[in-house]
């Protein structure tokens, strides 16, 4: 953990050429919320000058896909697997959005904003069920067994229907949100 108080991590000392910060910020949240603003200046210092960092993020799925019914099962997945976390009171992943990221690195000191890069988001039904199989490994911790039950109801339908969807879809995938690379370099 790298805001940890108790144990804090210190590399100060240290500078790298290149810093690949992959899905980090998304992930802090499980582990230290409420940080995610100071890391990059964190990860900036322990760049030597003309050094890259890249950050590689998730931009968040959205609440719903009102005109697209197959990828807003995806959306429903990320709505229940998040619940299920919650209800077993756990920390879910907090994913930022590009236009965020690049903000951070703007108003980072010796920090210069060199390029973004989209990658679109191609969901396989194997990689949707791995995120209901999340949810349904939360069951354990709920208040009430009826609470899981229910909660299981609702994931296997879900899962009926996007194993539909894929099977709709001429690729067998549904696209949905993309992922990013956000390039900066620190001054000389």
């Amino acid at each position: 953990n790298w805001f940890d108080e108790d144990d804090p991590l210190t590399m100060e000392e240290e500078q790298f050429d290149v810093i690949l910060a992959d899905y980090l910020i998304g992930a802090m949240d499980g582990f230290s919320p409420y940080a995610q603003d100071q890391m990059i200046p964190k990860l900036a210092r322990l760049l030597k000058p003309g050094g890259k960092l890249f950050i590689v993020g998730l931009q968040p799925i959205p609440d719903r896909t009102p005109n697209d019914p197959d990828a807003n099962l995806i959306c429903k997945v990320r709505e229940v697997r998040d619940a299920c976390i919650l209800l077993a009171g756990h920390r879910c992943y907090r994913e930022y959005p590009v236009d965020w990221i690049q903000r951070q690195v703007q108003t980072c000191p010796g920090l210069i904003l060199d390029h973004t890069s989209q990658f679109p988001i191609l969901y396989k039904q194997e990689t949707i069920v791995k995120q209901i199989n999340v949810a349904r490994s939360k069951f354990q911790y709920f208040p009430t067994p009826g609470l899981s039950t229910a909660m299981a109801a609702v994931l296997d339908d879900l899962e009926s229907k996007l194993w539909e969807a894929t099977q709709r879809s001429p690729t067998g995938r549904i696209q949905l949100g993309f992922d990013y690379i956000v390039t900066a370099q620190k001054e000389q």
